[in-house]
Formats: C-alpha cells, structure tokens, sequence
C-alpha cells in the first residue's frame, strides 16, 4: 500500500511539474484591465469584476480549445478592442503543425464579427465558406501574426518561447458591450484572449492589449503532455494493483 502511495504522489508531483514549466509570463495589465472595463456596464459600469493580473487561465489550459456549439459546431469570434494594424497582420486558428492555420480576422477585414465552423470532416469554414484546411482533430489554438511573427496559445511554438496570450472566462456576473452589438452578460462559455504581439524584446511591454477578442461556444481542451503524462501514471498504478493483487491470490 505504501508503494501504491508513493506511486500516486510521484505521478501528481510530475503532473505539476509539467504544469509548472509552462508558467504564464508576468503581465503588466494596466491597459488590459482598462479594455475590460471599458466594456463593462454592470453591474459596476466602468469596473470589470475580472482582474486580468490574478483571473487568468493557467498556460497548460489555455494552450488548446474544442468547439462546444450543439449542433453546427460554431464558435463566434467578436474583436474586443485593438484592430490589425500592420499591412499583414491576422488573427486565426490553427491546428496540428503551427503552419495548419485560418485566418479569423486580417488588416483587411471589413466587420468586427467572424463565424468559425469545423465540418465533421474537419473541414474549417469562416463565415459559411469553405477554407480550404482541414483540421485533424477536434481541438486547435489561436495565433497572432504581428509584424511578420507568429505567436501561438501554445507557448512551445513560439519563437521564444514566453507565453503571448491569456485568457479569461467569464462568470455571468458583468454586463458587456463590443463595438456596436447589443450589450449582453459575459457567460462562462465565452473568454476573452489577450495577445502580445510585438517580437522586439527591445519594446515588449507584456501587456497583453495587442490584440483582444472575445470568443464564444469554445472550451479549453486539456494539453497533450499533461493529460499523457497524467494517463500514463494511472495506467502504471493500475498495473501494479492488478500484480499485487495477482501475487496474493498466488499465496
């Protein structure tokens, strides 16, 4: 039983320690907490109830989603505050390789709303319109691509290799309004991802208002390294049950 425990302990402590290497980067969120409040109109108006230093998603959650619509399978994509500047600047999905992606949002785009479907055949649709890509799996991140730089949800793909994007859900207590839609309560199924977009290390500020949208009908799928990590300590645990309990019978 004692061997059984230290098993169990040994495999939650990897757990963490995988959890632990992928860290959020410090935010400087003085900015980011202005976008948030000024898109709040209740129940305090002017004053999120989300603090964007402390009510972030860990790293290791944020790094992967799934659509959740029933149904079509739809996620809503809405811009939140800062536009595309730059001449080629894009905001998107990826999945599989980081070269697998979808543009949701570019320096030319003309509405502030972008509907994303996944085809049962994994073929990913903007707005209705076939795309062309094919996702391989349920779950994909999101990018930015700022100045010719690409930064993923995923912090092991980027360059490097600081995280550029949190995350924040929502918990149906603030009222929220985006650009020119219908205020509305800011649900748990919807969350705002923040980027930072710069690749000068020189001018990073780390705050995070680079680029902010809200997105909805989506939920953030467990990251592969954690979850197989996590799965194989429990395959081994199970193993070594089933032996002892084989050597006992045995007796």
């Amino acid at each position: 039983m004692k061997k059984l425990s230290k098993i169990l302990i040994i495999t939650v402590l990897s757990v963490f320690l995988v959890a632990g290497s992928a860290m959020a980067t410090p935010i400087s969120g003085g900015l980011l907490q202005k976008v948030l409040d000024g898109i709040t109109t209740a129940p305090n108006a002017g004053n999120s109830s989300v603090d964007v230093s402390t009510d972030y998603l860990s790293d290791t959650v944020d790094s992967y989603w799934s659509i959740t619509a029933s149904g079509g399978s739809v996620a809503t994509m809405v811009i939140g505050l800062a536009g595309l500047s730059g001449e080629n600047d894009e905001f998107g999905v990826y999945s599989g390789l980081e070269t697998n992606r979808v543009a949701l949002f570019t320096s030319s785009s003309t509405g502030p709303q972008v509907l994303l479907s996944i085809l049962d055949t994994g073929s990913v649709l903007v707005n209705f319109t076939a795309t062309g890509v094919f996702f391989a799996g349920y779950n994909f991140g999101y990018y930015l691509k700022d100045d010719g730089a690409y930064w993923y949800s995923d912090t092991s793909l980027n360059s490097d290799q600081e995280d550029h994007m949190f995350a924040y859900q929502g918990t149906g207590t603030d009222t929220v309004k985006l650009q020119e839609f219908r205020e509305g309560t800011w649900t748990d199924n919807e969350y705002i991802l923040a980027f930072e977009g710069t690749n000068n290390s020189a001018v990073e500020d780390w705050d995070y208002n680079d680029m902010v949208v809200m997105v909805e009908s989506v939920t953030p799928a467990p990251e592969p390294a954690t979850m197989l990590l996590l799965g194989s300590g429990l395959i081994g645990i199970a193993r070594f049950g089933r032996k002892k309990l084989f050597r006992k019978s045995q007796k």
